[in-house]
């Protein structure tokens, strides 16, 4: 194509025309570059930021679990039934036993990885043999010692010999003299020393051929106590560190509980054949830590599937044949490890899928949108260009090659710093969608003005959005967003996002592999709050003539030109082309924020309200075991710092209502003070009087009673009565207030009387521990946790008060503790905070495009003779009204969205509270409202700084230059 941009039509050099455009306006390349990196930088970043939170919880998921949790553990039997004499004592050997751990180790496959020199395996007694040696301790007298003989390879690599010799292999004959060394805790504790022995009996239990164990020498572990404590090597097995003293139940459940001494010997590998003489034989056992920094959050199903074919099919035939142990045996600690956490990440996962999805469609209107406003801005030039002669194809070609010039290096620079400041595991999805945002930044210009200038025409056409008619594309396109946008709705109340019960029920019934896709959500689902976003935008803008055509009536007869002139220029300044997408850009972006604030509001009363349920106030003490609170203990809490209310009442778990429930809860309170507290709670408030009657009724009538709605209704909701009985108590009572929850107890069964009303009908009863208050309550502000601690040690000196005393703020601190939880918290308000970021580039970007327009207007009503003032007002009468609507539609779609879409999103997983809560959206002003009256705020300022700046002659002779 001929340079048209030379009269001569001679070509220009190789890049002179990018020189030329990027040198005419560089203020607006260099805002498009800063877009473009932006989003590239978000789109990067957003997808690693994911991993890496799922990774950090993965591991903070493995770090919580038991240490038997956190390996692969697989034993292999050598019971008496398990072969004959001569296979056993060769599979015991040390050189079989270390060629199954081979065999097991190189069975391991990628994204599992074992972490390397931590293995923990060798030969023990399968069952804890009985000690009966008078020397050695005895907790319980009728109870002997239990010990555990094993022979675990590396003994040497992870102890050092402080006293006596290492053991050797057994010398005496038939194996019944074993040598042995203990550990120094374990010497201590079982008073044994170098040359000591203790006696095992053998299988037939006759005590005639006992296996002697001589103690040789005593081990101190290598490292501090916290690294033993968290040593695999250490912790392979029970009690190899230090013993453990253990507790046999009652016989009954009544009574004392026995307690004994459990604790493990060393013996040499080579007299692992000794034990195949105890009682219940010998196994070998293999523990093999995971190297947690070697596997993803994203690997978690992969590898629990991994785990399953080891232990079950294909591979654990393999795997048996090339151990020659006979069969392995795999525990499922570290399985259900990996599977819990992936019901987690599941339950989890939809909610952030929804945030992406908002945030990555507000991206793109905005993207689309500045397009959109640079080939309006410069419709006149490539107008003029089509009708020079300038091809359709060539023109495209010219603007794609200017576009790809600033947005290639932006969104490679934006991807490389998103790699640079995230830690993510995966960058495929990362490098795609940062490839996408570059793709679709490039593209977007040359695009839109080759759909814009397909045929040449000699003057544009007038945008005139009163009096346009709506094409039927256009109607087909907004009819098929209304039926997405409301199957959406409807597939998201009736499925739901799969929250953590769904993925719970998933789980159970799939095992690990279902646990992995419990959580899934299609993306139908996930554009729920999008579509709705994008119909209502879609609505508005049909409706968004109607008000304009009104006001131009009200306007045309009315004095002075402000207002006619505003409004006409509203209903034709911007063009249609423009605010329509401005319109779309706005409105989305506003509704994914609202949406957003919605979701973290809900995460916040829910933790507010499982905190509350789980303490029953802001602070609750509890007196220990059947111990009661001590006199004078309510008016020193009533003192204490940050508290305004107390409470006291007597708390009996073990209440009957006869032939209506078994076990009740049953509070006996103080009427005044508990209905006080209720209404600071924020549950709903009654009066005391309904739980004290008038003196004068007899004792004889039904005590009214605060119940729960499953007691009254089959009370007859106070029509009926029937006795509660009480340990020494039986009285008659009557559902006088029913409520879902109360302070005393938050669920379940539940009767709350008055005190005084029971010690008025019981007489006797006054002053006994049936009444004395067991239990405080206290409501505050902030109840100084130290202070109340210290007032419950004075109380119970001899008790540990740390889990007497509960404040709600330490409960609800504890929801938001966990890694999964806090990091999809954060990323969910990033996103929130992007969308609401990209709101405010889209109002700019509106004000920008349309700035030069009203600047040079300004200028022409000043030579008029209108005042600055006047010409200010048409300036917003103009443009205010775009915005007005679009706000006002912004903060009744975010509120629209709590009913439509509230039942079928579970916040749980987000909040981190239990399953037996639901958390859902909850609608509260600032998260609404913020959005939008920062956007009104946003677009007035910049309307009055450009008013400011505008109206002189030099507008004149630039109006239709592109500014620079």
């Amino acid at each position: 194509m001929p340079d048209l941009a030379r009269p001569d039509g001679q070509a220009a050099p190789r890049g002179g025309w990018l020189r030329a455009r990027l040198r005419a306006a560089p203020g607006a390349a260099l805002a498009f570059a800063v877009l473009v990196l932006a989003t590239a930088f978000v789109a990067a970043a957003l997808p690693r930021a994911v991993d890496a939170s799922a990774d950090d919880a993965l591991r903070a998921a493995y770090e919580r679990a038991r240490p038997a949790d956190r390996a692969l553990r697989a034993t292999a039997s050598a019971a008496p039934d398990a072969g004959s004499p001569a296979e056993l004592r060769a599979r015991v050997a040390p050189a079989a036993v270390d060629r199954a751990d081979t065999a097991l180790r190189r069975a391991v496959h990628a994204p599992l990885r074992l972490a390397a020199g931590q293995a923990a395996y060798g030969v023990h007694n399968t069952s804890p043999a009985d000690t009966d040696d008078p020397a050695l301790p005895r907790p319980s007298p009728d109870v002997a010692p239990k010990a555990t003989l094993t022979a675990q390879a590396g003994l040497a690599r992870h102890a050092t010999l402080t006293r006596g010799r290492m053991p050797g292999p057994e010398r005496a004959r038939e194996g019944h003299l074993v040598q042995a060394a203990v550990t120094e805790a374990t010497a201590r504790r079982m008073h044994l020393a170098p040359g000591d022995t203790f006696h095992l009996p053998d299988r037939t239990g006759t005590g005639g051929s006992d296996v002697t164990v001589r103690i040789t020498g005593v081990l101190a572990p290598h490292g501090s106590r916290e690294q033993v404590a968290h040593s695999p090597f250490w912790n392979a097995e029970q009690s190899l560190a230090r013993p453990s003293l253990l507790s046999i139940p009652p016989a009954g459940g009544g009574g004392t509980p026995k307690r004994y001494w459990h604790f493990t010997a060393f013996i040499h590998p080579k007299a692992a054949p000794a034990l195949l003489s105890l009682r219940d034989g010998a196994e070998l056992y293999f523990h093999h830590p995971l190297d947690t920094d070697a596997l993803a959050g994203h690997q978690a199903r992969q590898a629990a599937q991994d785990l399953t074919r080891l232990a079950s099919g294909a591979d654990a035939a393999r795997l048996r044949e090339s151990a020659g142990v006979g069969e392995l045996t795999f525990e499922t600690g570290l399985t259900e490890t990996l599977a819990a956490f992936q019901r987690e990440n599941s339950a989890v996962a939809p909610l952030l899928l929804i945030a992406t999805l908002g945030l990555a469609t507000t991206a793109l209107m905005v993207l689309l949108l500045a397009a959109l406003l640079t080939a309006e801005r410069r419709a006149d030039e490539l107008a003029l260009l089509r009708a020079r002669g300038a091809s359709l194809a060539g023109l495209a070609g010219r603007l794609l090659a200017e576009s790809a010039t600033v947005a290639v290096p932006a969104g490679a620079l934006g991807t490389g710093l998103a790699l640079a400041a995230t830690d993510g595991t995966r960058s495929t999805a990362a490098l795609t969608a940062a490839a996408a945002v570059t793709a679709l930044a490039a593209l977007a210009l040359p695009v839109r003005a080759a759909l814009a200038h397909r045929r040449v025409r000699s003057a544009p056409p007038r945008g005139d959005l009163t009096r346009r008619r709506p094409s039927r594309r256009r109607t087909v396109v907004e009819a098929s967003t209304f039926v997405l946008a409301v199957a959406a709705v409807v597939a998201l109340r009736q499925r739901g996002t799969g929250g953590r019960n769904s993925a719970q029920e998933t789980a159970t019934t799939g095992g690990a592999d279902a646990a992995g896709t419990a959580g899934d959500t299609d993306l139908l689902l996930a554009l729920a709050p999008v579509l709705v976003a994008l119909a209502a935008a879609l609505l508005l803008l049909r409706c968004y003539p109607l008000p304009l055509r009104l006001l131009e009536r009200l306007t045309a007869r009315s004095a002075g030109p402000v207002a006619f002139l505003g409004v006409a220029r509203a209903g034709r300044a911007p063009s249609s082309a423009v605010s329509g997408p401005a319109l779309l850009a706005l409105l989305v972006a506003l509704t994914v924020a609202s949406f957003g604030g919605t979701v973290l509001t809900g995460i916040a009363h829910g933790r507010d309200t499982a905190a509350l349920r789980a303490v029953g106030a802001d602070a609750r003490i509890e007196a220990p075991g059947a111990e009661n609170l001590p006199e004078g203990m309510t008016e020193k809490v009533r003192h204490a710092p940050g508290v305004d209310t107390v409470t006291a009442y007597r708390a009996h778990d073990d209440g009957e209502l006869t032939g209506v429930a078994d076990a009740v809860t049953v509070a006996l309170v103080d009427a005044p003070a508990y209905a006080r507290l209720t209404g600071h709670d924020g549950l709903p408030s009654f009066s005391a009087d309904a739980l004290v009657p008038e003196t004068s009724e007899a004792s004889t009538d039904p005590l009214p009673a605060l119940m729960s709605p499953g007691l009254a209704r089959k009370l007859g909701n106070g029509a009926e009565y029937t006795d509660l009985v009480l340990p020494g108590l039986q009285l008659p009572v009557r559902p006088a207030v029913i409520r879902e929850a109360t302070p005393a107890a938050q669920q379940g069964d539940f009767v709350v009387l008055s005190r005084e009303t029971v010690a008025r009908a019981r007489p006797d009863a006054r002053g006994t521990a049936l009444l004395t208050p067991n239990t405080l309550l206290a409501g505050g502000q902030a109840p100084h946790a130290r202070t109340l601690r210290r007032l419950a040690a004075a109380a119970f000196p001899d008790t540990d008060t740390g889990p007497l005393v509960s404040l709600r703020a330490e409960e609800r601190a504890e929801y938001a503790d966990t890694v999964l939880q806090s990091g999809a918290e954060h990323l969910y308000t990033l996103a929130v905070l992007a969308a609401a970021g990209y709101s405010a580039l889209a109002v700019g970007l509106s004000l920008a495009q349309t700035a030069p327009g009203r600047r040079a207007l300004l200028a022409r009503l000043r030579t008029l003779g209108l005042a600055r003032r006047q010409g200010r007002g048409v300036l917003l009468l103009e443009s205010l009204p775009l915005y007005v609507l679009t706000a006002a539609a912004g903060a009744a779609t975010g509120l629209a969205t709590v009913p439509l879409l509230g039942p079928g999103i579970d916040l749980s997983a987000l909040a981190g509270t239990p399953d037996t809560l639901p958390v859902g959206l909850t609608a509260d002003a600032p998260p609404l409202l913020a959005p939008p009256l920062a956007l009104l705020a946003l677009a007035t300022l910049g309307l009055l700084a450009q008013a400011r700046r505008g109206g002189g002659a030099a507008d004149l002779r630039t109006e239709n230059q592109e500014p620079a």
